[in-house]
């Protein structure tokens, strides 16, 4: 019950309004930078898929997972920023996080439709952009450290 109440106070003490505009630039941030990355470097991939699948679709919703992920790496740097003395330390965290989880979605779909392991090369290069779109969604963010009272504050009542 503890833990349940500390959470409630904290989820509801984010200034989410602040977490989506950063998240929504960090997202259209990776999104350009994946773009080019993927142009520059995936065509092996890019050739993969159409050859296993047909042609590939980048239609909007394709551009919406994207930009939607940049808003919950946003919402989990605020969420483990009062962790860390640094908010590049903070940054960075939530950076591999995303880039771990979406890198085992698209390595899923690289496996099971038989890719070429050079056709990989996309998936380990994206860390790249996913550090840069954090990092400036963190400084757009600012380094307040607004969550940090909120989790002493719960405490407080919790306890």
């Amino acid at each position: 019950m503890k833990n349940t109440l500390i959470a409630k106070s904290v989820m509801r003490a984010l200034n989410m309004p602040r977490v989506v505009l950063c998240g929504l630039v960090a997202g259209v941030v990776f999104t350009l930078m994946t773009a080019v990355l993927v142009g520059t470097f995936g065509s092996e991939f890019l050739a993969a898929a159409s050859a296993v699948g047909g042609e590939t679709m980048t239609g909007p919703w394709l551009y919406f997972a994207t930009v939607a992920a940049g808003i919950w790496a946003m919402w989990l740097y605020v969420v483990v920023r009062p962790w860390f003395l640094s908010r590049w330390v903070a940054a960075l965290v939530a950076s591999l996080a995303w880039w771990f989880i979406a890198s085992l979605q698209s390595l899923k779909w690289v496996l099971l439709l038989g890719m070429p392991a050079s056709a990989v090369l996309p998936l380990v290069a994206n860390i790249v952009p996913t550090v840069i779109a954090v990092l400036i969604g963190s400084a757009l963010f600012g380094d307040a450290q607004p969550n940090q009272p909120l989790y002493a504050d719960a405490l407080t009542r919790a306890g």
